[in-house]
């Protein structure tokens, strides 16, 4: 049967399992992605390639992916990698799925560093997206990365290897922390911010499938990653020293009290590209 199949088969076969599942605009995205990986077609050959024909194992390899996707599994999972400010990273069950608005946070500490050599902290890498991103960009940077278990850090580790760039990787609890054994330049982290109560608007994909100690905390103290590493930063970040962090975007108000009850300073909060208070920047 497989040698028969042309794309626009293959196209219409996605629509017709995906569409009572995925919003139609989000299966065109993932019909790209499967074809790219599967036939090696990128988006721009799809429209002159309609009639090519795939092969048997192809399409088993295709409805193999479908099948996974109709139980809200992840596409990055399910192929085991995702892109990510022009970097290829692996991804897992262990590790939270990079999304835009970490690029966006990403490409403004790269647009407002300069290149002179920084001590750069990510805490809570998970497969070491921003890590690797700021080592890639702002060579001659020695970027440190923490998270709190060994499998994570192995994908981190993994990743650089993997972009050829080196990122050196901690074991800690941040949470439990009460010291860190350097002085750094520039503070980065994408904690945990969703609260419980904001479960109800996230997807079987999320819930289902990424680590919710990376995603979720308690309502009642929902900032609690960042006013501990408010507190290490005023032992271990330099004067003048940058601190940037992705948010939660109903907490914009509740992050630049917190920065200013520690003393920090030129305080900047960011829309992303959803309008959205999603990132923010101080000084110590």
């Amino acid at each position: 049967m497989g040698k028969n199949i042309t794309i626009k088969d293959v196209r219409r076969h996605i629509n017709n399992a995906l569409n009572n599942i995925y919003p139609e605009d989000e299966i065109d995205s993932l019909i790209e992605i499967i074809l790219d990986h599967v036939v090696n077609l990128k988006k721009t050959d799809l429209l002159i390639n309609r009639e090519k024909t795939i092969n048997d194992q192809q399409f088993k390899t295709i409805k193999n992916i479908i099948n996974q996707l109709t139980n809200y599994k992840p596409i990055q999972q399910i192929l085991g990698e995702t892109e990510f400010y022009n970097t290829t990273l692996k991804v897992n069950q262990h590790t939270l799925i990079p999304r835009q608005e970490t690029e966006e946070l990403v490409d403004w500490i790269i647009k407002e560093t300069s290149s002179e050599k920084k001590r750069i902290l990510d805490i809570g890498t998970g497969s070491g997206c921003i890590a690797i991103a700021l080592a890639k960009n702002l060579p001659g940077s020695l970027v440190s990365a923490i998270d709190h278990k060994q499998e994570i850090l192995d994908v981190a580790r993994d990743n650089a290897i993997l972009n050829g760039v080196s990122i050196r990787c901690i074991k800690a609890n941040i949470l439990k922390e009460d010291s860190l054994t350097e002085q750094y330049d520039l503070i980065v982290s994408n904690s945990p911010y969703v609260r419980q109560s904001e479960k109800k608007f996230m997807g079987k994909n999320v819930l289902h499938y990424e680590p919710s100690d990376a995603l979720f905390v308690k309502d009642e103290d929902p900032l609690i990653f960042y006013r501990k590493i408010l507190h290490l930063a005023g032992k271990h970040l330099v004067e003048n020293g940058d601190l940037y962090f992705e948010i939660n975007e109903y907490l914009g108000e509740e992050m630049i009290r917190l920065l200013k009850e520690n003393g920090f300073k030129n305080i900047c909060l960011k829309k992303d590209l959803n309008n959205k208070d999603r990132m923010i920047k101080a000084q110590k």
